[in-house]
């Protein structure tokens, strides 16, 4: 069985001041503060391996976890954030301005639907199934994973409705769940699930959504 640590960056300087960023953001001061404090707590988990998206906010958050655990770390496209339309960066989220646009890129009820050149449902229904099969076949026991809020969600999503997640559906999770940075989620992977001493069980499992007690 494997469990995956889920972690997403500590607060970027996109977070604080809620512009859709421009280029790749940096961690503000106080997301260096969370990711010193979730490199604490990562020190008492049974991490063999970290893997983060290769954007800043996540190498840097990445990074402090290593100084920290002194494992070995390694990036993948596959944790990236989502590709949001380009028409929104540098744009303020309160922008009444933008707002048809926010409204229309999140039509994942609507099948193929795509607003411009973000990434749609297929696309990150896609993304998190090759992200999960790309977990499924590391050699690793313990792997933390350093990522970001949407796609954090959108694996999840995945893991709880299964290969034939509908975009309805899909769009019915990620509006109730929310992440905080550095929050932690756990998952766990049986390859040869069945019958368990609670019922039946899935091949992925959530064990613990976006925890983040090490904030006080």
């Amino acid at each position: 069985m494997k469990t995956i640590y889920l972690v997403r960056h500590g607060e970027s300087e996109g977070n604080a001041s809620r512009i859709f960023h421009t280029h790749d953001v940096a961690l503000t001061e106080k997301g260096q503060q969370q990711a010193a404090f979730i490199a604490k707590r990562a020190a008492k988990l049974p991490v063999d391996v970290i893997i983060a998206s290769p954007l800043l906010r996540t190498r840097q958050t990445a990074a402090a976890i290593v100084s920290e655990i002194k494992k070995p770390i390694e990036y993948s496209e596959l944790f990236i954030e989502r590709k949001i339309p380009s028409e929104l960066r540098g744009k303020h989220h309160d922008d009444p301005l933008i707002q048809d646009t926010l409204n229309r890129i999140h039509k994942y009820d609507t099948p193929d639907f795509r607003h411009s050149d973000e990434e749609n449902f297929e696309d990150l229904k896609t993304r998190a199934n090759a992200a999960l099969s790309y977990l499924e076949k590391r050699p690793e026991d313990h792997i933390l994973v350093v990522g970001h809020g949407f796609f954090t969600r959108s694996l999840v999503a995945r893991v709880l409705l299964g290969e034939g997640m509908t975009g309805a559906e899909f769009l019915n999770v990620i509006r109730a769940l929310r992440t905080r940075n550095t929050g932690l989620t756990v998952l766990h992977y049986k390859e040869h699930a069945g019958m368990g001493h609670e019922g039946p069980e899935s091949n992925w499992q959530l064990l613990t959504w976006n925890d983040h007690a090490h904030l006080g």
